[in-house]
């Protein structure tokens, strides 16, 4: 049995030390707000799409936020996505602040949609720029962000660009979970790759997604990925597929997400909609039970051999956190609390599989079969 567990200790030594060189890599990475970004002589129109579904809480922040741009050139659009809160009268008073503000109101969902991608579908069919921002609507933007973000996506020619945003808000396990999300994404992703014309490196990030309305049309619209749970991830990839030039940069200290999700249940859900399978599920949770959880575990079990391969372990995965943090403005201990995010991982994996199994998934009050959920 000994022999196991210094199996296992060795793969999570490899696995988070190698890690730990990747995370290393990180710094090819720009951060956007150290970025000064020159004065444009033809600054193009830039189409703003919010999406908003039960947003009551948090879009009137939001879009007060990007009427507060520097960039003069936008137009905001808020589809508000058959919204049953106060969302509706949030819009009317936010449109009597900002009479420029237009906003699209959607009562019925066609088949064949989720009701996100519809509605940012719907939101590009009214715009008018040249550029397309895809944001949601718990964000909160600095205001040098959109003359930022457009002046370097011009000087450096690209097509689409992504920022990983900061996340605030008081609820911590969010901030855990999102830390691990795009740590890993950074890393074992090698985010660093995604302007490399060759590499296959691809990402979108839903709270930030700004690319060119041409390049948008030629990847096949939302249209594309109609029944895609991980629309923005998508919409990335295809732009990557399609030969076109992209690139990830962090956006600490201009994108906040205000409360990634609000509840550690609302969290555990949006888990749910991305495994439908049990095959699928079990993959989670041995990955997750033993690559996640047993190296802190193991420093406390068993003979010292595999406590000490489970030390290193745990110092590489501590490492990460803090050199993550000082890119992306999380904080060192988040690494203390990985094998909770693992925990979370698992039951949101099994549940997602459990509900799949019975029929479909809810999601933002919406039910979808899983014969929909298939065709993506």
């Amino acid at each position: 049995m000994q022999i196991l567990w210094y199996i296992l200790g060795s793969i999570n030594v490899i696995m988070w030390g190698f890690g730990l060189l990747l995370v290393q890599q990180i710094k090819k990475i720009t951060i956007l707000q150290k970025y000064d970004p020159p004065a444009l002589i033809e600054p193009p129109l830039v189409s703003v799409i919010v999406a908003a579904r039960n947003e009551q809480k948090a879009i009137e922040r939001c879009v007060d936020s990007l009427m507060a741009q520097s960039y003069g050139k936008l137009e905001v659009i808020v589809v508000n996505d058959r919204s049953t809160d106060d969302t509706g009268n949030c819009l009317a008073r936010l449109q009597f602040r900002h009479p420029s503000l237009r906003i699209i109101t959607i009562e019925h969902l066609p088949e064949g949609w989720l009701g996100k991608n519809h509605a940012l579908y719907q939101g590009t069919l009214a715009a008018k720029g040249e550029w397309i921002l895809y944001t949601d609507a718990d964000i909160l933007f600095a205001p040098q962000t959109l003359e930022k973000s457009i002046a370097y996506s011009i000087e450096h020619q690209l097509d689409h660009l992504t920022l990983i945003p900061a996340f605030t808000g008081s609820h911590l396990v969010s901030k855990w979970y999102s830390t691990f999300i795009f740590l890993s994404a950074s890393a074992f992703g090698m985010l660093w790759k995604t302007k490399d014309p060759k590499a296959k490196n691809s990402l979108g990030v839903g709270a930030f997604n700004l690319l060119k309305r041409s390049v948008y049309e030629q990847i096949g619209t939302h249209q594309a990925f109609a029944m895609h749970t991980t629309d923005d991830a998508k919409l990335g990839e295809l732009v990557k597929r399609h030969g076109f030039k992209q690139e990830v940069v962090y956006g600490r200290d201009l994108v906040e997400v205000w409360n990634y999700y609000e509840s550690t249940t609302q969290l555990i859900r949006s888990v749910e909609k991305n495994v439908f399978t049990f095959p699928n599920a079990i993959g989670v949770t041995i990955s997750c039970t033993l690559t996640m959880i047993y190296p802190f575990f193991g420093l406390f079990i068993g003979h010292t051999g595999p406590r000490i391969l489970c030390a290193i372990a745990v110092l590489c995965i501590l490492l990460m956190y803090a050199i993550y943090s000082t890119y992306a403005k999380s904080r060192f201990w988040y690494g203390l609390f990985h094998p909770y995010v693992a925990f979370l991982l698992i039951l949101g994996a099994l549940r997602g599989a459990s509900v799949s199994s019975r029929g479909g998934m809810t999601w933002r009050g919406t039910v979808y079969s899983r014969e929909q959920l298939n065709r993506k």
